[in-house]
């Protein structure tokens, strides 16, 4: 049966991919010229590895750790800075509690490829506080903050179900409902969220591997790998005069001993009544049963995120997929309320792809004429900004 294409695949076609998969001789191909045959890295895991060694990948802050941020916000609230002037320097913690901060970046990129910073309370704080402890934290972990929208000025996103808060009440982006999101990177370095309140049911981050993805496809599928390694046309859903479709693979060598997954079913599939441009090629037969198993394999082998309301999380974009579940705020308005940075530590980045120079060189370079970089920050939501950013789920 010929796959079927949607944002956020049913469990009937789910169905449908197993058994084809079970009924399909193994392929006999070689992983795409030039890519590594196996990925050997703790970025590569199972979901029972992962649960087994929690405390490897959950830094929980005690009350010294909490007043030891607080005596940072005092300081940095002492020198009338902006926020875009956050850093080590401006928000000093102690020696002990940096280098554990220091360490949860080397597990995002070395270890298993995301790390949750367990412990603060949100309601203490004012919105800009939140965000200042949020920044201060986040600079040593990952100290580069990167664009999240696509004129490259806001450095911070409000992640909210914005279905109420726009006319007609319709969101044409996933990110911005409270339906689920399918199998995704944000197309970034470091993802981190920052939970200010959660969802009364459901709304959970779940991650997955996408190297262990890669190892299996290697064994089992070593074609769909070459197809997800060719280059797409990605709808950007915009004025094509400034913001023109995309041609980029979904998947990119590094150097032969890494690989980055940029990837995302939207601008293949579209969204809630926005669809993909009639005169862009349609996807293939094969490009549409690559991207339902980069779905269907990262949900078997995925983990939902023991997040708690003040929880920060930072995940490695390049080699994690993650999702979120539908959720219900019981009427109350704007309950879920995370907030969302791009980030890259320069001691520990890899080399980029060359097949993702130009959109990271967005992100992490200068946005002005000058070469410099001026930052805006919002620590208010404000309604009518979910198309400004670049990737929506």
């Amino acid at each position: 049966m010929a796959a079927t294409l949607s944002y956020y695949p049913s469990k009937q076609s789910a169905s449908r991919f197993w058994d084809a998969q079970h009924n399909k001789e193994q392929v006999a191909t070689r992983v795409p010229n030039g890519f590594p045959e196996k990925l050997h890295s703790p970025l590569a895991w199972t979901r029972a590895q992962i649960i087994e060694q929690r405390s490897e990948w959950v830094v929980e802050l005690g009350q010294d750790d909490i007043e030891a941020i607080e005596a940072a916000l005092t300081s940095f609230e002492a020198q009338s800075l902006d926020l875009s002037e956050i850093s080590r320097e401006t928000f000093a913690l102690p020696r002990t509690l940096a280098q554990r901060l220091r360490q949860a970046s080397n597990q995002v990129y070395n270890g298993f490829g995301f790390n949750i910073i367990h412990g603060l309370n949100p309601t203490r704080y004012t919105e800009e506080q939140n965000v200042a402890i949020y920044a201060g934290i986040a600079a040593y972990v990952a100290p580069q903050r990167g664009f999240l929208d696509r004129l490259a000025t806001k450095v911070l996103c409000h992640v909210v179900n914005a279905v109420g808060e726009t006319p007609g009440g319709k969101v044409k982006t996933p990110g911005f409902t409270n339906g689920p999101l399918s199998f995704h990177s944000d197309m970034c370095e470091i993802l981190a969220l920052y939970a200010l309140d959660l969802a009364q049911e459901g709304g959970r981050t779940l991650v997955s591997s996408a190297w262990q993805l890669y190892n299996d496809l290697a064994v089992r599928r070593p074609d769909i790998l070459q197809t997800l390694a060719d280059n797409w046309v990605l709808d950007t859903f915009q004025d094509y005069s400034k913001f023109p479709p995309v041609s980029a693979p979904l998947l990119h060598n590094i150097g032969g001993e890494k690989v980055a997954m940029r990837f995302s079913r939207y601008p293949i599939t579209g969204y809630s009544g926005r669809e993909r441009n009639a005169a862009l090629p349609a996807p293939t037969q094969r490009q549409i049963e690559a991207i339902d198993a980069v779905h269907f394999m990262a949900a078997e082998n995925a983990i939902p995120l023991p997040m708690g309301k003040g929880d920060i999380v930072f995940i490695n974009d390049m080699a994690i997929l993650h999702a979120r579940e539908p959720f219900s705020e019981g009427g109350v308005r704007l309950q879920r309320h995370l907030l969302k940075f791009y980030l890259r530590d320069p001691e520990q980045n890899w080399s980029v792809p060359p097949t993702a120079a130009d959109a990271l060189r967005k992100i992490y370079g200068p946005n002005c004429g000058d070469g410099t970089r001026k930052e805006m920050w919002c620590p208010s939501y404000g309604p009518g900004a979910e198309n400004d950013w670049t990737a929506n789920g």
